[in-house]
């Protein structure tokens, strides 16, 4: 298999973002990195795994509500998350403004035991295992489709 010259651009980028994850973020790439705030993992209608939320200082969108790029790696705890595009800063999950509109309403409407936010089309990751193990597969995925677009242009690997 060949990969066309759009799809091998687009390899090549989503490579040099899984070597940047791996290597991790220096203090450098999360000072000029927009921060991502009530954030939440999906799945894209087109099966790629991606974060939504309201960014903050985007170079190219500014301050707005997003869908990010493939993502390609999250440490959630660090506060950081890698995609094809850019690093991000991540501000407070979906999840805690979930609970805290959950808390608010308690007593005023008992049958408020649970407030979930969803992106039309879209299937929220609630699973960090499950996150991990997406990413894990999406990455070897890209690294096989590398090395089989190199064999089939007669490059060394």
């Amino acid at each position: 298999m060949k990969l066309s010259s759009s799809d091998r651009a687009w390899f090549d980028k989503v490579l040099r973002a899984i070597a940047a994850a791996e290597a991790g973020p220096s203090e450098a790439d999360l000072a000029q990195a927009p921060v991502l705030s009530d954030w939440k993992a999906a799945i894209s209608p087109g099966g790629h795994v991606m974060l939504w939320g309201e960014v903050t200082d985007h170079p190219l969108l500014g301050t707005t509500s997003i869908t990010t790029s493939q993502l390609i790696a999250i440490d959630a705890e660090a506060g950081w998350a890698r995609t094809a595009s850019r690093w991000y800063r991540l501000g407070r999950p979906l999840d805690v403004l979930e609970a805290e509109l959950v808390k608010s309403l308690n007593g005023k409407n008992t049958e408020a035991d649970a407030i979930r936010f969803t992106l039309p089309g879209f299937h929220n990751i609630d699973d960090p295992e499950l996150l991990q193990r997406l990413l894990a597969e999406y990455i070897t995925r890209v690294r096989e489709i590398d090395a089989t677009d190199r064999t089939a242009a007669g490059e060394d690997e």
